[in-house]
């Protein structure tokens, strides 16, 4: 079964929690504009494939895609660790198919500081996502 879990916790005193992505797509979400003489075919299932983040609006071309610092924790666990990501305009990115072809985005609070992205894939492609972010010290003006 494929899970997806969202939480942002940090400095404050009470924890903000993300919405999670969503393990799937419907396939309302998804629409086929076949070429003229083809028939366009959706999928039963679209399924939730990676996420990560982004820098300023999602939609915009070319985007600043975060690499952030990546590590293999398993055999098919992935964890990558986005830091000091400061007051700019942040958002998550939740990847569906295959391929990632498709994607939902999430606007982030501006305070949320750094992240950790937990991919496992297992053996059967199944892909579960875990997001964890942290919201920054608060700044003191003198």
């Amino acid at each position: 079964m494929i899970a997806a879990t969202l939480l942002l916790a940090g400095a404050a005193s009470t924890g903000f929690e993300v919405p999670q992505c969503p393990p799937e797509l419907s396939t309302e979400a998804v629409q086929v504009r076949p070429a003229p003489g083809w028939t366009g075919v959706t999928p039963s299932r679209v399924l939730l494939s990676n996420a990560g983040l982004v820098i300023g609006r999602p939609d915009v071309d070319p985007r600043a895609e975060l690499r952030g610092d990546a590590r293999q924790r398993g055999k098919h666990i992935t964890e990558t660790t986005y830091a000091g990501l400061g007051s700019q305009e942040k958002w998550l990115i939740c990847s569906y198919g295959q391929g990632g072809e498709l994607e939902q985005a999430y606007p982030l609070p501006l305070s949320v500081d750094s992240c950790v992205i937990r991919v496992n894939r297992s053996q059967y492609n199944n892909t579960d996502v875990s997001v964890k972010c942290s919201i920054g010290a608060p700044t003191r003006k003198p």
